[in-house]
């Protein structure tokens, strides 16, 4: 019955994809806005849709002001710098008093929903949503797995989510990427095997002094690397993943992700892979050493593989970076990949202390985003603005936008909320306009192929715990969390060996590995009982 149930989630979670480049069904924004009020909030914003780094304040983002003047809501903005850490934000945030009115966070607002409203941070929307936010309503209520992502498992609403229009298309962003050019020049194939992979490496090292590079905090993240190659789920992030049982795992306790580590070292101690790598805390300091023939070998993004290939085309220096299938095994595994179903881990919330009178205009407010027209609005900009139709009636960006001397990316973030993640439905549209073509075509390499392996495996987005449980779980997982993310550093650079890997599943056992594991599939049960 369990398997059943859980093959049944992943089928729901499959019908949540629309075909590619169709937009979604909406409900009208009609003429409901400009909202007719006086009302002023305050909003914070943890990730997302902050203002563009090249501006001060949100006075001077035409997305924020453009916000304000089509919702009809005065909105003082409080958001965390783009270089703070975000959860540690969160919880700062958290004590003040009183709250802000909305709160924009990550992953721990949606698993610890149920906390947090016996806590009163955040307010149960159910009474509200279909008769102030009836776009919105018709959204989640158009997926199963819409509506079970943002309510718990007593039913109650809690928040509005971030969707991406195709599924898991858009969330298989992440990826291995290869210098083309070098490969030509070496006689080399495309590597497909890790052993392949080894040998692309060492010709790479020994012919242009070159080594694997990533941004780190993406390369540490659930489902990232190469981890799928050892029948792996994960890199140096804690990750919770779901077995062909239906048991809830961590990745971290299993001898395939020791293997990984193993194999890492490997490279590592041959010089293959960048010295530097668990310092690169940013893609500005991997995209400075691609751009100086350091790497031909890389995991990174979409965006990113637009962005090497523009400062290659500027320098002039022949560069042809692409996408490169995942590896498997020499055995053919292949596990997982990154990617996810379409549902962001982000939302935004009402807090607890906001005045009763404010929730039904704040409600209407983050309902235009889920509107057709909002929908436009929240990818694009306004229209006549920052973008229009072209002759075949699909959006495009004007020059204000694509011949922006900032760069295209960033241009389209001073215009759009859903570049990144946000309150809305992201718009694959959007993803085609901001991207080189060989960057659609890398995200093409690495979904298409791999579905199968791109999602299923994770725990699907919504599970909830009770507030006991998240208090428990959360002192466990802050404790091997720690303790996953120094072992990983620690056995690719040598300073752990396999020999340590006895004592390590000891150490984890001891901090409560089991009763966490416990906590997560009670959780994952409840959740397909909803």
């Amino acid at each position: 019955m369990k398997k059943f149930l859980s093959l049944l989630v992943a089928v729901l979670f499959i019908a949540a994809s629309t075909s590619a480049l169709a937009a979604p069904d909406l409900y009208p924004a009609g003429d409901r806005y400009p909202l007719d009020t006086d009302v002023s909030i305050t909003w914070w914003v943890g990730e997302g849709f902050r203002p563009a780094e090249v501006f001060a304040t949100a006075d001077e983002s035409p997305f924020h002001v453009n916000l304000q003047q089509l919702t009809g809501v005065n909105i003082d903005w409080r958001w965390v710098p783009h270089e703070a850490e975000q959860s540690q934000a969160l919880n700062l945030m958290l004590t003040e008093n009183p709250l802000p009115d909305v709160i924009f966070g990550g992953v721990n607002l949606v698993s610890d929903a149920a906390r947090y409203m016996e806590e009163g941070v955040f307010i149960d929307l159910t009474p509200y949503l279909e008769e102030h936010a009836p776009a919105y309503w018709q959204w989640l209520h158009s997926n199963p797995a819409y509506a079970n992502a943002f309510k718990t498992d007593d039913g109650k609403f809690f928040g509005f989510g971030f969707f991406r229009e195709d599924g898991g298309w858009n969330d298989s962003f992440n990826g291995p990427l290869v210098r083309q050019d070098w490969l030509d020049e070496c006689g080399l194939e495309a590597p497909v095997t890790i052993s392949d992979w080894t040998n692309v490496l060492t010709v790479f090292n020994e012919k242009y002094g070159a080594t694997f590079t990533a941004p780190w905090p993406r390369f540490r993240q659930m489902g990232s690397g190469m981890s799928g190659a050892f029948g792996a789920y994960g890199s140096s992030d804690l990750s919770l993943y779901l077995d062909g049982d239906g048991k809830v795992q961590m990745a971290q306790a299993q001898p395939e992700w020791l293997n990984y580590m193993l194999q890492l070292n490997e490279w590592w101690a041959a010089g293959l892979i960048d010295q530097d790598l668990l310092a690169n805390q940013s893609d500005t300091e991997t995209r400075a050493k691609v751009l100086a023939g350091s790497s031909g070998l890389a995991y990174s993004s979409m965006g990113q593989l637009s962005n090497w290939r523009a400062d290659a085309d500027q320098a002039g220096e022949g560069a042809n970076w692409v996408g490169l299938q995942y590896p498997t095994g020499d055995d053919g595994t292949l596990s997982m990949i990154f990617g996810g179903y379409g549902i962001g881990s982000t939302v935004c919330v009402i807090s607890g202390d906001t005045d009763e009178a404010k929730i039904p205009v704040i409600l209407q407010m983050l309902d235009y985003a889920y509107t057709d027209e909002g929908f436009l609005f929240w990818n694009y900009g306004v229209q006549g603005e920052s973008w229009d139709y072209d002759a075949n009636g699909e959006a495009i960006y004007l020059p204000i936008v694509t011949e922006d001397p900032d760069g295209l990316n960033n241009a389209i973030e001073k215009y759009s909320g859903t570049t990144w993640n946000g309150c809305g439905i992201q718009a694959t549209r959007l993803l085609y306009l901001k991207n080189n073509p060989a960057s659609i075509e890398a995200n093409n390499l690495w979904f298409y192929p791999n579905e199968a392996v791109s999602s299923y495996w994770r725990l699907p987005p919504g599970i909830t715990l009770t507030a006991d449980e998240s208090t428990e779980n959360d002192f466990i997982r802050s404790s091997i969390s720690t303790l996953v993310s120094e072992t990983c550093a620690k056995l690719i650079t040598g300073e752990m060996t396999a020999a340590d890997w006895d004592e390590y599943v000891g150490q984890l056992e001891s901090l409560g590995l089991a009763r966490m594991l416990e906590i997560n599939q009670a959780a994952y049960e409840r959740y397909l009982a909803r």
